[in-house]
């Protein structure tokens, strides 16, 4: 009997062993698991952290955007069980008090399906936890940020921004602590500096979520609302850019098998790039469990089930997402709009400054009922409009002359309402000259009743006295009696900071690659055929260094639909914007 018991015990450790193995090692230095890669995560450092509701033991609502406006929010995953975060109840007690004057919010998270709530109750009394402590019940608060283990810190800041993930410090026990990632980062932020380490392996205890719930448990009010809140409703929602809203239970159910059907191949929420093709921020992407259970909630007869807790209602239009902007411009109220859906009008804002400026990127807020389906915000321009609207005091006038010449180049910054807008790294931005004009080019999804509308446009510039220029390449795949595709070869050492396709590539797929010159093949972004007209700025997590030498091409030569090979000057474009590596060294 006990040699039987020996190779029982011999099997499951060897079994736990190959499990751990993929995604967890022991570590030698701390003696317990450790992560194996950071790389698997689905939400990315620097990358922006969407809006999130959750209670706390004591029956108070929070809700991430409101406590960022305040200051840094510090999520820690815990365990009543784990013995790692147990040795950490002291020193999560001294980083609250020592940070808790100076507007850093502090949350505990128990996500693991072990801890029931009376246990998390009793640890936390004994613990003497002074700050909120939250019972993630169903796993969703960490899937949303992708956590794994306990101990386990994310620093979000003010602009929704994680700036950290990983442990609080670099070892369990106290006395030989060397590096205090968590408090290192959050003093950097609070002094407005980047994190000297934004991400290292955590170490302690695995985290066990609940499984996702069967076809028969999902309902509106607990599953199915807050998938609609995080990823449809910037969008969907009263004067969206979008016709059909889904603000409630009826508007959901009545709309469930669009849902299900433009969820279940991909093309909502809307984000067009394919997978495997470059790392890019604020990807907006469901996960294949949220996905099953849109339509297994279709499939169950659309439950609305027993209210959780309030409906969700769309984040608030106006704040800015990246925090104060350094300028902010009002733009005059419309009048004379021509009546009718997808008019496309433009507006000059001068600037009036007397020394150049470096644009790192733009942000806008609308007045309510304001319904913009897009904005292209061109930064200086070679071109001469014929007719755009020039704000003067309280009224917008025609003009006919040509606007923003002179030694400028055109820069293309996109913007649509519902989508967080990316920035350039500190030190890079686009030239605004002496005097410059930025022009708007918009597109009102429905001009009808607009007049007398206005918006907030607010400019943030490069803080850095010296500033990288931006370069730009554009590849180009068009028909003209044949197939003429484009490549470029770089000529010197380079970082690639965004991509920018243009509105014409919805009904093809595009794939473009870098080809180095010892022949390795980097995938630089694949934009999928999508029956919807979107344009947008997708900017990499990390810049992309790219060697002399380097060749950028589209992977697929053929890359046209054959249907519109009969057309001339069916093209796609696609735009990346640069900076030298001899100018610029990423942070």
């Amino acid at each position: 009997m006990k040699h039987l018991i020996t190779i029982i015990f011999h099997i499951l450790i060897i079994s736990l062993s190959v499990q751990a193995a993929e995604d967890f090692t022991i570590s030698r230095k701390n003696r317990v698991i450790q992560e194996s890669s950071t790389q698997k995560r689905q939400v990315s450092v620097d990358s922006q952290i969407r809006n999130y509701t959750f209670s706390t033991l004591k029956g108070n609502t929070y809700q991430l955007d409101t406590l960022t406006k305040q200051g840094p929010v510090i999520f820690v995953f815990l365990s009543t069980e784990c013995p790692v975060a147990q040795r950490y109840t002291m020193r999560l007690r001294r980083m609250y008090t020592g940070y808790s004057d100076k507007n850093v919010t502090l949350i505990g998270v128990y996500a693991n399906e072990n801890d029931s709530l009376d246990d998390v109750q009793t640890y936390v009394q004994k613990a003497e936890f002074a700050f909120p402590i939250v019972k993630d019940t169903d796993g969703s608060l960490a899937r949303h940020l992708g956590a794994t283990m306990t101990p386990q810190a994310y620093l979000i800041d003010k602009t929704n921004t994680l700036r950290y993930r990983g442990p609080i410090d670099d070892n369990r026990i106290i006395t030989r602590v060397k590096h205090t990632y968590v408090k290192d980062a959050l003093v950097a932020v609070l002094d407005g500096k980047k994190a000297p380490v934004k991400e290292t392996p955590a170490f302690g205890c695995t985290i066990h979520l609940p499984e996702l719930p069967s076809e028969n448990d999902i309902t509106y009010n607990e599953h199915i609302a807050p998938l609609i809140q995080k990823n449809c409703q910037t969008c969907h929602q009263q004067d969206g850019i979008y016709p059909l809203t889904f603000s409630n239970y009826t508007d959901a159910k009545t709309h469930a098998t669009k849902i299900a059907e433009y969820t279940k191949v991909k093309l909502m929420p809307l984000w067009r790039l394919g997978d495997g093709y470059g790392d890019f921020k604020n990807e907006r992407r469901l996960t294949n469990s949220e996905i099953e259970m849109f339509t297994k909630w279709l499939e169950a007869g659309t439950p609305k089930g027993p209210i959780v807790k309030a409906e969700p209602n769309p984040q608030p239009s106006d704040t800015w997402t990246h925090g104060e902007p350094d300028l902010v411009i009002k733009t005059a109220n419309l009048n004379e709009l021509p009546q009718g859906h997808d008019i496309a009008i433009s507006l000059v804002i001068p600037t009036n400054f007397e020394e150049e400026k470096y644009v790192r990127g733009i942000d806008f807020q609308l007045d309510s009922g304001f319904n913009i389906h897009r904005i292209n915000a061109v930064i200086g321009s070679e071109r001469k409009p014929q007719k755009m609207n020039r704000t003067e005091g309280s009224t917008t006038k025609p003009i006919d002359k040509p606007i923003a010449q002179g030694n400028m180049n055109r820069i293309d910054w996109t913007w649509t309402p519902g989508v967080v807008p990316n920035f350039l790294p500190d030190g890079v931005g686009y030239l605004l000259p002496k005097r410059g004009e930025i022009i708007l080019e918009m597109q009102l999804h429905n001009s009808d009743n607009q007049a007398d509308k206005s918006m907030l446009i607010g400019i943030y510039f490069t803080n850095k006295t010296e500033t990288t220029k931006l370069h730009k390449v554009t590849m180009t795949g068009y028909s003209n009696q044949q197939n003429v595709v484009s490549s470029y070869r770089l000529k010197k050492d380079v970082y690639i900071l965004n991509a920018y396709p243009s509105l014409q590539v919805y009904n093809h797929d595009m794939r473009i690659v870098a080809i180095t010159p010892t022949g390795e093949q980097i995938k630089m972004l694949w934009v999928m055929k999508s029956g919807f007209k979107w344009s947008e700025v997708y900017h990499y997590n990390k810049p992309m260094f790219l060697p002399a030498g380097t060749r950028l091409e589209f992977e697929d030569r053929e890359i046209l639909n054959p249907e519109l090979s009969n057309q001339k000057n069916e093209s796609l474009i696609c735009h990346f914007y640069f900076v030298l590596a001899s100018e610029y060294k990423p942070e």
